[in-house]
């Protein structure tokens, strides 16, 4: 297992990460969970991430009760969790003081822990005063329930302005982003953020590497196999149209068998292809995983091997492939335009 730093701090995080979103809402969905936590942590992965909003909490308890059951030691552990909304009431949704603090205890205490390592702010929250929010994350930390603070899918300059006020009042600033990030959605990390990067070295702990299980190669023909989560989530409906409604369909379709030859000729599945490219991004800190198999914890962190081979020969590839290369600002000072983001942080292996 590789260790990356989390942003601008001290903490190391493993380069694959576990996570539970889709897979803890059901209590039969806990010998899952139990046994994908350890088979992740008997292979290095040292961060978990989770959220109140899932399952309504039951992720949480699932997470926690495995952490408890497996007697790991908490401080082998990085532990993730985000709040935003949890229940029905009023003041149980958003990131208000009062939420932000209610929220927090409530999920120490179903995680069964003192302190989460990282606590996000799981999306922007427009209504609440953004220096309400900041206060109420940094005090959070003071008062150690958690030793870092982030965000989840916010834009750049709402983290900027957060960043700006923690430091104006000498608080706790955000040091992490918990972005959507794959070989098909690439804009936020690779341009929107690049500033983030430079100017404050941020961190960043993308999910849906497979675009929703889009890259998985077992839709590469355009079906929907018996079983499958776009078979049996239909909530889910909303991300297959984005990638496979009328307008975009031919046009993944031809990425993803493309992308599936090329992994066949490197000797490795189409996902672990996908996963190999998103961690190559040193910009990344850490790619969460979920798994809905047990045997698909070994299957993609394998993707580790390639990633060890990765080559500019490889992103090339792939870069010609996807033809998606976010459109970068201009460069004033050499009147040309910046380079590519990925091509700054891809570190090709030897």
């Amino acid at each position: 297992m590789e260790y990356r730093y989390l942003g601008n701090s001290g903490l190391k995080v493993s380069v694959f990460a576990y996570g539970n979103w889709l897979t803890s809402n059901k209590p039969e969905d806990y010998t899952l969970a139990k046994d994908t936590i350890k088979i992740c942590f008997d292979n290095g992965v040292n961060f978990f991430d989770t959220a109140e909003i899932y399952g309504d909490g039951s992720a949480e308890q699932q997470m926690g009760q495995a952490f408890k059951d497996l007697n790991l030691k908490r401080e082998d552990l990085v532990i993730s969790t985000k709040i935003f909304r949890c229940g029905t009431g009023a003041n149980d949704t958003f990131l208000s003081r009062k939420h932000i603090i209610e929220g927090t205890k409530n999920s120490l205490k179903r995680l069964q822990v003192e302190y989460v390592d990282v606590l996000y702010c799981h999306r922007p929250d427009y209504e609440t005063p953004l220096e309400e929010t900041v206060k109420a994350m940094s005090y959070v930390i003071d008062q150690g329930w958690a030793f870092y603070w982030g965000t989840s899918e916010w834009p750049a300059d709402r983290i900027a302005k957060a960043v700006e006020i923690a430091e104006r009042l000498r608080l706790h600033k955000p040091i992490v982003e918990q972005p959507q990030y794959s070989m098909l959605a690439r804009d936020k990390v690779e341009k929107e953020y690049r500033r983030l990067y430079s100017e404050y070295k941020h961190g960043t702990t993308i999910w849906s590497p497979l675009a929703g299980g889009i890259l998985s190669g077992k839709y590469n023909d355009g079906n929907i196999p018996t079983g499958s989560r776009y078979d049996t989530q239909k909530q889910l409906d909303t991300i297959w149209q984005r990638w496979m409604g009328e307008k975009s369909r031919e046009s993944t379709l031809q990425k993803l068998n493309a992308l599936g030859d090329l992994a066949k000729e490197l000797g490795y599945t189409q996902a672990q292809l996908s996963l190999a490219w998103a961690i190559s991004n040193t910009d990344i800190s850490t790619c969460i995983l979920g798994f809905s198999r047990v045997e698909q914890v070994l299957e993609n962190l394998k993707a580790l091997e390639l990633y060890q081979k990765w080559t500019q020969d490889i992103e090339n590839k792939i870069n010609a492939i996807l033809a998606n290369n976010p459109e970068v600002d201009m460069d004033w000072r050499r009147w040309a335009p910046m380079a590519f983001r990925r091509a700054e942080t891809v570190k090709p292996k030897h």
